[in-house]
């Protein structure tokens, strides 16, 4: 009866004096930076190879109770108050001594690389930033605190923790801390963030991909993903800011995945006629081949220049990324069928013939080759140019969901 009459008092105490007149505050940290209060959250600006201290404290939880029992515990004609103080109370109910007494604190500090942490004791440390270039910076701090609560031999445990996080920006530096090719993010970095922004990206440039495979289901369904990706990164800003009402951050989508292949539209009408001359060219110059005398002359020399040299002009006025465009949609056309070998090409360039009849014999099969080559090439990029104007609905699709973001800003980069 005496044990169950104990727990029950025990149970009492722990009622009342854990929740009392007012309930006892979350654990939270304070902190202070060279002597100077600071809290979770702030952003302070340093200089690379500053050195300065940290030391904390955990209030609120069960300290509040033994430091405070007048706020946090109505103890008015309920028990006697022995003693108080941040580290332990003890105090007398029904002729018995409890104690509630602190057995252990522990902080832990921790950075990413361009902070040293100095531990000068449990409570502080000395921090030096880092004389290599970055922009910023973070310092997060973790307590823990063990208390226990004792009377007439019985022994309740609890446990408090509390974190907190300092973000540090280096004097003249931009706030830039996340960039890549579709996203800024400015303000204050944050891990879950982060990796939330590097999802989106990557669902960005697997849009972009699949517009290169022109694969426009798969384009489809990766700009749900990405909406779903942008939801996601909303609520986990709004979530960390939940937890640290000081937190700020600015997301800027840059541009759209579909930008480039869009561009690609005016690139391929650019390449589509340069086929439909390459054909006559070869015709022609396999005519003229044909008609060249088997045995050398100056003339005939300087006729045969001339037709490599056709080649090469025309070769040479291709826009300058048709083989990038080829490599993107008609990975199969590749340079090496469709550019003229370097053994004839030089004759166009030192205007001179080593050795007439191999370079005949050699010209007549490239051409040959080509002429068979020619017709499917231009079957490919004309079923290529048709396909790309797809690219124009989910550019357009793309640019209003963009438009439609009001959390954050979107910025085109083709000035429109």
């Amino acid at each position: 009866m005496k044990r169950i009459f104990l727990l029950q008092v025990i149970m009492v105490l722990l009622v009342v004096f854990g929740y009392g007149v007012q309930p006892l505050r979350k654990p939270f940290l304070q902190i202070t930076v060279d002597g100077k209060p600071s809290k979770s959250g702030d952003v302070l600006t340093v200089k690379p190879g500053q050195k300065f201290l940290i030391k904390v404290d955990m209030e609120g939880g069960r300290r509040d109770f033994c430091k405070f029992p007048d706020t946090y515990a109505d103890i008015a004609g309920a028990a006697q108050i022995l003693s108080r103080g941040k580290d332990g109370i003890t105090y007398q109910i029904n002729g018995q001594n409890a104690v509630w007494k602190l057995l252990n604190e522990d902080f832990r500090f921790a950075a990413d690389q361009f902070l040293q942490i100095d531990a000068k004791s449990k409570q502080s440390a000395e921090i030096t930033v880092s004389s290599l270039h970055f922009s910023q910076s973070y310092l997060k701090i973790t307590g823990k605190a063990n208390w226990q609560f004792s009377q007439g031999g019985q022994i309740i445990g609890e446990e408090n923790t509390a974190e907190g996080t300092l973000y540090f920006k280096v004097e003249g530096e931009t706030d830039v801390w996340f960039a890549s090719e579709n996203i800024q993010a400015t303000g204050i970095a944050n891990e879950l963030v982060k990796g939330k922004l590097e999802e989106t990206q990557l669902i960005c440039d697997s849009i972009e991909k699949s517009f290169f495979r022109l694969n426009f289901s798969a384009v489809q369904q990766s700009i749900r993903d990405l909406q779903n990706s942008v939801n996601v990164l909303e609520s986990t800003i709004e979530e960390v800011k939940t937890g640290n009402p000081s937190y700020k951050t600015a997301i800027v989508f840059k541009g759209l995945p579909s930008d480039e292949p869009f561009r690609d539209i005016t690139a391929f009408s650019d390449i589509k006629p340069e086929w439909v001359s390459l054909e006559a060219l070869v015709n022609n110059s396999k005519q003229q081949l044909a008609a060249l005398p088997d045995q050398p002359t100056p003339q005939n020399s300087d006729q045969l220049i001339q037709i490599i040299t056709d080649y090469v002009n025309w070769q040479n006025s291709l826009p300058e990324n048709t083989f990038m465009e080829f490599s993107r949609y008609i990975p199969d056309l590749v340079s090496e069928i469709i550019m003229m070998p370097e053994n004839i090409r030089m004759v166009a360039e030192v205007k001179s013939i080593a050795n007439y009849s191999q370079t005949i014999s050699d010209l007549n099969a490239f051409f040959d080759q080509r002429i068979l080559q020619i017709p499917n090439e231009i079957q490919k990029i004309n079923a290529a140019n048709t396909r790309l104007q797809t690219v124009k609905l989910f550019d357009g699709m793309l640019r209003s969901y963009f438009s439609s973001i009001n959390w954050a800003e979107w910025k085109s980069t083709r000035g429109f």
